[in-house]
């Protein structure tokens, strides 16, 4: 399959609107403010709209944090700089589809509209950006 910008933005959004990572980049002195704190805020509305259990939202965090170590150590990699992109492509996919498998039917479904409705949103930002 060949990921375009659609399928990266998808991807992208799949791991932010479904992962919980307030461990993962925000530590116990995250900044009010800060992109961490905000990034954790963020996740914790997503998993209260999807009604996620503690044991679900601990999944969550362990799958992010696993996700988080991978896309650090290829950024770290230097001889990975030419296909960056499509190896953090793959990684996404990968705990996308982990998160995925937590999720009721219900669930899924909710976050699927939440995904299209982030995706629209995004498209006409950077519609308006281009004008």
């Amino acid at each position: 399959m060949k990921i375009t910008g659609k399928n990266f933005s998808l991807i992208f959004a799949a791991g932010a609107l479904l992962a919980s990572l307030p461990a993962a980049y925000a530590g116990d002195d995250a900044k009010p403010g800060s992109r961490p704190a905000r990034m954790e805020k963020r996740q914790d509305r997503i998993a209260d709209a999807l009604n996620l259990t503690e044991d679900q939202r601990a999944k969550f965090k362990a799958i992010s944090q696993q996700e988080k170590s991978e896309l650090d150590a290829l950024r770290e990699n230097a001889s990975a700089r030419d296909d960056r992109r499509a190896k953090a492509d793959e990684i996404h996919q990968k705990y996308k589809a982990q998160r995925d498998a937590l999720l009721t039917p219900e669930q899924k479904a909710k976050a699927d509209k939440m995904r299209d409705r982030f995706e629209d949103r995004r498209e006409r930002r950077e519609k308006d950006a281009a004008q």
